[in-house]
C-alpha cells in the first residue's frame, strides 16, 4: 500500500539536536507504518525583545531556521525515500508551533527535552506540548533496555478510556508488538472485583477488533508511579494519559505523567484529554 501525501501527517518537531534526529528517526517509521506524510517542523525567535532588533537580524536568523529545517528534512528523505515529507518554519517558541499544529496532526513526535532553548527549559517545552495538543504526543527516548516487543498502557478503574485503549492497540498492531493493559485500583476488595469486570469487558471489545494483538493484562493496587515504572522497564513504549481521570479540573498534566515524561526508559505515548477523534481516513482503530 502506497503512503498517502494527504491526510493527517505525523509531525516531528526538529532543531538539529541529538534528541530531535531521534525523534525524526522514529517519526519517519511512525508516518511509514501508517501510511502517512511527515511533517518537519522548526521553530525560531530571538532572545530578545523585538523592539531592539533589525529587520536585517531577524532575516539573518530566519534563514539559520531554514538550513536547520532543510537538514531535517534532507534526513528524513534519506531515511524513508517512500514517505512524502515536507517542511515548516515557525516564528515562535517550538511549544507554542507544535501545539498549533496538534489539531491537524495525527501524532507529535518530540525529544524528551523538547526542542529548541536552553537544557534548563527543555522539559518544560516537553510538558507544555503534552499538556496542550490537541492528539497524541510522543516523547522519543533511546531504549535503556535491549526490545522487548512490548507496548504498555495502564487505565485507572474511576475512568476507564475506550480513546487511550484504542491508542494503545494502533500501536501494538503497527509495531506487531505485544500489548500489556494495566487496570489502576483502589485497594478495597469490592472495588478490585467490580473493577475487574469492567476492565475485562472494555479489553474484550478492543480484542475483538484487533486479534492479531496479543494481550497481557493486569490489575494492579499499587501506587501508580511504581506500576509504570516497572511497566517501563519491559516495554519499547508506554500510553499514558495527560491527566488522571479522577481530577478533570487538575491544571496543565498529571504528576503521574510528569514523573514518566522525566524518568520512563522508554518512548512515551501522551494521550490528550481535550476531545479528539483519531485519522479522518477511516475507522483507523477497527483494522485487523
Amino acid at each position: 500500500m502506497p503512503v498517502q501525501d494527504e491526510g493527517r501527517p505525523v509531525v516531528v518537531g526538529y532543531d538539529g539536536s541529538a534528541e530531535s534526529r531521534l525523534a525524526l528517526r522514529w517519526a519517519v517509521e511512525d508516518a511509514r507504518l501508517r501510511f502517512l506524510p511527515l511533517l518537519v517542523c522548526h521553530a525560531w525567535q530571538w532572545p530578545y525583545p523585538r523592539l531592539s532588533l533589525a529587520p536585517e537580524t531577524t532575516e539573518v536568523v530566519r534563514r539559520m531556521g531554514r538550513r536547520v529545517l532543510d537538514s531535517g528534512l534532507m534526513a528524513a528523505r534519506e531515511l524513508a525515500p517512500r514517505v512524502p515529507v515536507r517542511g515548516q518554519l515557525v516564528e515562535g517558541t517550538p511549544a507554542a508551533a507544535l501545539v498549533g499544529l496538534s489539531n491537524s496532526a495525527e501524532l507529535i513526535a518530540i525529544g524528551p527535552r523538547g526542542v529548541g532553548g536552553p537544557d534548563e527549559l527543555r522539559i518544560g517545552s516537553t510538558v507544555e506540548v503534552a499538556a496542550h495538543a490537541h492528539c497524541p504526543v510522543a516523547v522519543v527516548r533511546r531504549p535503556g533496555h535491549p526490545r522487548a516487543g512490548r507496548v504498555a498502557i495502564a487505565v485507572e478503574d474511576a475512568g476507564i478510556d475506550s480513546t487511550e485503549l484504542g491508542i494503545a492497540f494502533e500501536e501494538a498492531r503497527l509495531r506487531r508488538a505485544a500489548l500489556l493493559i494495566i487496570c489502576l485500583c483502589s485497594e478495597d476488595a469490592g472495588d478490585i472485583r467490580s473493577a475487574a469486570v469492567r476492565f475485562n469487558t472494555s479489553v474484550a471489545l478492543w480484542e475483538e477488533k484487533y486479534p492479531l494483538v496479543e494481550v497481557e493484562t493486569m490489575i494492579e493496587t499499587r501506587p501508580h508511579v511504581e506500576v509504570l515504572r516497572h511497566a517501563a522497564d519491559r516495554s519499547d513504549l508506554l500510553v499514558v494519559p495527560d491527566r488522571e481521570r479522577h481530577d478533570p479540573l487538575e491544571p496543565a498534566i498529571g504528576p503521574v505523567c510528569q514523573v514518566m515524561l522525566r524518568e520512563a526508559p522508554c518512548t512515551v505515548v501522551v494521550t490528550p484529554s481535550q476531545a479528539w477523534s483519531p485519522s479522518r481516513r477511516g475507522e483507523v482503530f477497527v483494522r485487523g
